[in-house]
């Protein structure tokens, strides 16, 4: 029972995100969803901040559940394998990354650099990134061994391609007035994978 509340989280988590960036970008007078960051709604003295940065707790505890969700699938399946295994704990380190950097929140624009927001840096490039890609890559090797869903592992590597090419676009365009489209759109690559795993999860369970 416990297993499938954990992997309903997976369902829910790009519903939390979407709700971080429109009730944040409704309460915040002149924020632009084209330009502007998701992080600039939880930099220091931004409108709501407390909220917002509620709204992310639920959001990356979401991860959390769900990586153990698809842990204890894995483990209590036929293909119990470490690719697998190791693939699931990626989740729950982008769930325990993002609780990073609610604490260490970008710096806001304009502002100073400060030790938190090279922190945030850090962890969004150095972990939340290549986590996310390694979760997608290694679950999608795992069904490919498991021999459950070959279609899933492909979609899956199709899906680690765009994260790639998300990531490339979204350092080019970086300083540009469409940082803000082009980080949402890539956050759109990564969490209807997230949102397709746990219903593929579910129905197997």
């Amino acid at each position: 029972m416990m297993r499938k509340v954990f992997l309903v989280c997976g369902m829910l988590i790009p519903v939390m995100y979407v709700a971080l960036y429109v009730i944040g970008g409704a309460l915040r007078p002149g924020y632009n969803h084209i330009s502007d960051s998701v992080s600039e709604l939880l930099s220091p003295g931004a409108p709501n901040k407390t909220l917002l940065t509620v709204i992310q707790i639920i959001y990356a505890t979401l991860h959390v559940l769900f990586g153990i969700g698809v842990l204890q699938f894995i483990q209590g399946s036929e293909h119990n394998a470490l690719v697998g295994r190791i693939g699931a704990w990626m989740i729950v380190a982008v769930g325990l990354a993002t609780i990073g950097t609610a604490i260490y929140p970008q710096d806001a624009a304009g502002a100073p650099a400060t030790v938190p927001g090279q922190v945030h840096k850090v962890l969004v490039f150095g972990a939340l990134v290549p986590f996310s890609i390694l979760s997608t890559l290694l679950i999608g090797i795992w069904f490919g061994r498991a021999g459950i869903a070959p279609g899933f592992a492909v979609y899956s590597y199709i899906t680690v391609g765009a994260i790639v090419l998300m990531g490339g676009i979204g350092g080019a365009t970086a300083e540009s007035p469409y940082a803000g489209l082009v980080e949402r759109m890539a956050a759109i690559v990564i969490h209807q994978w997230l949102f397709i795993l746990a219903v593929k999860l579910l129905s197997f369970t």
